[in-house]
C-alpha cells in the first residue's frame, strides 16, 4: 500500500523521540523478516544538533539516502472539510483553508496531507505539519555527512507500515495504533486502507523499573556534546532557498507556500462566504481536538495505565460515534513493555478488545521494540 508519504529505497532510519534518537539500517534475515541493526544512538532529541553528530560517531562514511520518522507531538495536526473539488485542485485550495485556522504563517512550515473520507459534496482532509526551521536544521546536519533525508513522516504511518509488512493489518477489520513515547503517545487508527484518525495525547510515561542505569547503555554511541562534523567533507550543495526545491529533493513531496500568488489562487477557488455558510460534517478530531492536551505528569505506572486506558476508550468511541467504519478488533501498543501485563489487561478490560504488541520484545534485535519496529517501517 501507498501511504500518502512519498517512500523511496532508503538506506538509513532515522527516528527520534523528544528524548533520544537512533540511526538504523534496515537488514533482510534467513527467514525473510526485516530487522534494524543500530548504527548510532543519541541521548538527546533530533532538534538538536549534537544528536546527528552522535549517531553518526560510528560512521567512517554514512554517504546515502536516509528516511526521517518522528512521533506526531512533532507535527501539528489539522483535519477539516472542504467542498467536493478533483483531487487535483485540492493542493490548490488547501494553503487558504489551513490560513483560516493557523496562528503562524503557513510559509513556516513544510507539510503533506491526505484526503481521508470522499462524502457526496465534501472531502474530508488531514493535513501534517513540520516546523520548516527545524526541517531545514535537520537536513544541513546530515549533509555535514552526505546524507540526504527522502523521506518524512509521523511515526503511526511508520507503525503501520512495519504490521503491513508482517501482514497483521486486516482489510475487513479496523486497528489501533497506540504509541507510547516518554513524553506523549501517539494514535491512530487505520480503516478501509486509510489512516483516519490520528491524535497526540501528551502524557509522561513513567521511568523503566532498572535502577538509574539506562537500558539502551551498552548501544549508545558517546562522543562530547560539543562534538562537530569532521572539517574534511565536503559541504554538500544545498537549494539556494527551504522553499526552491529541486525535483528529487525531499521538499518536491511537500506543500510549501512560497508565493503570494499562489494564496490568490487558492483564494480564488472558493468563495469565502460560500465556504463559511456551508453545511459539512463534523471534523474528525472536533471532541478530540488536533492541539496537544495540557501536558499530564503521570507519577506511576497504575496512574498511567489508566490514563492510556482512558485515552484509547475516548478515541475509539469517537471513531465508532462519528467515523462509523468497521469495528476495532486489535490494538497494538509500542513503548509498554515495563508495564505489559497490567497494561494489556486493563486495556482488554476497558475497550474489550484484543490487545497485542506492536513487536514482540523478543524479536528485537536492538533492545527496543518501539524503536526497531518504526525503524523497519519508516524504510519499508
Amino acid at each position: 500500500m501507498q501511504w500518502p508519504f512519498t517512500k523511496n529505497t532508503n538506506r538509513y532510519a532515522l527516528v527520534g523521540d523528544r528524548s533520544r534518537a537512533l540511526l538504523a539500517v534496515k537488514n533482510q534475515g534467513a527467514t525473510g523478516i526485516s530487522t534494524a541493526t543500530p548504527l548510532g544512538w543519541a541521548d538527546s532529541p533530533l532538534s538538536e544538533a549534537k544528536s546527528v553528530h552522535q549517531v553518526m560517531a560510528n560512521l567512517s562514511n554514512p554517504k546515502g539516502d536516509v528516511a526521517i520518522s518522528l512521533p506526531l507531538d512533532q507535527f501539528e495536526i489539522l483535519n477539516f472539510a472542504v467542498n467536493k473539488v478533483p483531487r487535483e485542485v485540492v493542493a490548490k485550495i488547501l494553503p487558504y483553508h489551513i490560513s483560516k485556522v493557523m496562528d503562524e504563517p503557513l510559509s513556516n512550515f513544510i507539510y503533506d496531507w491526505q484526503i481521508v473520507k470522499e462524502l457526496k459534496d465534501s472531502l474530508q482532509i488531514n493535513v501534517f505539519l513540520f516546523p520548516a526551521k527545524m526541517f531545514q536544521e535537520l537536513r544541513n546536519n546530515l549533509g555535514h555527512y552526505k546524507l540526504r533525508p527522502t523521506t518524512l513522516e509521523p511515526d503511526v504511518f511508520s507503525a503501520c507500515a512495519y504490521l503491513e509488512s508482517r501482514n497483521l493489518i486486516q482489510g475487513e477489520e479496523a486497528t489501533m495504533i497506540a504509541l507510547l513515547w516518554p513524553k506523549s503517545i501517539s494514535i491512530a487508527i487505520h480503516d478501509k486502507e486509510n489512516m483516519v484518525l490520528t491524535r497526540n495525547v501528551r502524557l509522561k510515561r513513567p521511568q523503566p523499573d532498572h535502577g538509574d542505569e539506562d537500558h539502551h547503555e551498552s548501544t549508545k554511541v558517546k562522543i562530547a556534546a560539543e562534538a562537530l562534523p569532521p572539517e574534511s567533507i565536503d559541504q554538500p550543495s544545498q537549494p539556494g532557498s527551504l522553499f526552491e526545491p529541486s525535483p528529487d529533493d525531499l521538499l518536491a513531496n511537500f506543500l510549501i507556500e512560497t508565493r503570494r500568488g499562489e494564496e490568490s489562487l487558492a483564494a480564488g477557488l472558493v468563495d469565502p462566504a460560500q465556504d463559511d455558510q456551508r453545511d459539512e460534517p463534523e471534523s474528525f478530531n472536533a471532541p478530540l481536538e488536533s492541539q496537544p492536551h495540557t501536558p499530564t505528569t503521570a507519577q506511576n505506572w497504575p496512574s498511567y495505565i489508566h490514563q492510556v486506558s482512558l485515552e484509547l476508550m475516548r478515541t475509539r468511541d469517537y471513531f465508532n460515534s462519528v467515523v462509523k467504519g468497521n469495528q476495532i478488533k486489535t490494538v497494538f501498543v509500542g513503548g509498554g513493555e515495563d508495564a505489559w501485563q497490567s497494561l494489556s489487561a486493563e486495556v482488554e478490560n476497558s475497550l474489550g478488545i484484543k490487545v497485542a504488541h506492536l513487536m514482540d520484545p523478543e524479536q528485537t534485535t536492538i533492545g527496543d521494540a518501539l524503536f526497531e519496529a518504526v525503524s523497519i517501517g519508516v524504510l519499508s
